[in-house]
């Protein structure tokens, strides 16, 4: 699982780094790595 965090402290998990980062996506954002299958939410300004 790939987990995505939020600037709020919100988490949640994708099935796969694709899936993550379109959800970041369609939230307006975008998801940047941290390390291995985490990654934060960045907003775009």
């Amino acid at each position: 699982m790939y987990q995505l965090n939020f600037p709020n402290g919100n988490v949640q998990t994708y099935n796969s780094p694709n899936e993550l980062v379109n959800a970041a996506r369609l939230l307006g954002g975008d998801a940047k790595i941290i390390s291995g299958k985490i990654y934060a939410f960045v907003p775009k300004k």
